[in-house]
């Protein structure tokens, strides 16, 4: 029995399956873009100038307080856009990520396969440990089942993240709101992984599963130096396989 290829099992519910594992993305982005927007608008609120007569240590207190008023503003901002989204993304998730296993599920499970899901497990998972579920499913039908990338387009995407993401962190030091650059650029970074190593898989003897690289690459970025090691490790391993550029 061989794997078959994802147009010997077309499946929306398979697409749906990944929409949902890339939440944490979304709100990734969404959380950047709250900390960026609410941040600008504290910052265009803010006076333009202090009152005439005013000492230069007066105007230097000042203007400390408002960048340390403007970070918070923008912090409980991102928060709140992203906690509003979550709740919404909870209540769709909670019909949604079952049904798409059971279905998906059912699909794989009618093919020659060595791998053959019990689609009621999977719904039963579903309900009580989705995120989980999601993770393993995905992970043993990339094991079976070969997904298709066509270029390596998300391989220069996650060079891009990670070359933003490295900037704006470092350049938080003097401006916080630049965690919010650093927060939109995650996504190109770890969603670029999991693409890139369904490419490589498809065109070289190294078989990474994507969803092992992409837990990997989201749990070590969000640590910031564990990112920029396994980066090194997973470009040397992409070099040795199939080139870098």
């Amino acid at each position: 029995m061989e794997r078959v290829t994802v147009e010997d099992v077309p499946s929306w519910s398979y697409r749906g399956l990944e929409l949902f594992m890339l939440v944490p993305m979304i709100l990734s982005v969404l959380f950047g873009l709250g900390i960026l927007v609410v941040g600008l608008m504290s910052l265009g609120s803010s006076p333009t100038g202090t009152a005439a007569g005013a000492g230069a240590g007066t105007a230097a207190s000042a203007t400390g307080a408002e960048t340390g008023g403007t970070g918070f503003l923008a912090l409980a901002g991102g928060i709140a856009i992203v906690w509003l989204l979550a709740i919404v993304i909870g209540l769709l998730s909670i019909v949604g990520i079952p049904l798409c296993l059971y279905l998906d599920a059912k699909k794989v499970a009618d093919q020659d396969l060595d791998w053959e899901p019990e689609p009621v497990l999977y719904l039963i998972l579903g309900f009580f440990v989705s995120g989980i579920a999601v993770l393993h499913y995905l992970y043993k039908r990339h094991e079976y089942v070969i997904d298709w990338v066509g270029s390596e387009t998300w391989w220069y995407a996650a060079l891009v993240g990670a070359a933003v993401g490295i900037v704006a962190v470092a350049g938080s030091v003097v401006n916080p709101l630049t965690l919010g650059i650093a927060l939109i650029a995650l996504p190109l970074f770890v969603i670029g992984i999991y693409k890139d190593s369904v490419y490589v898989r498809l065109n070289s003897d190294w078989r990474p599963n994507p969803v092992n690289h992409f837990l990997i690459a989201l749990l070590s970025t969000i640590l910031v130096i564990p990112g920029v090691f396994y980066f090194g490790y997973f470009a040397y391993k992409r070099h040795n396989a199939i080139g870098i550029v």
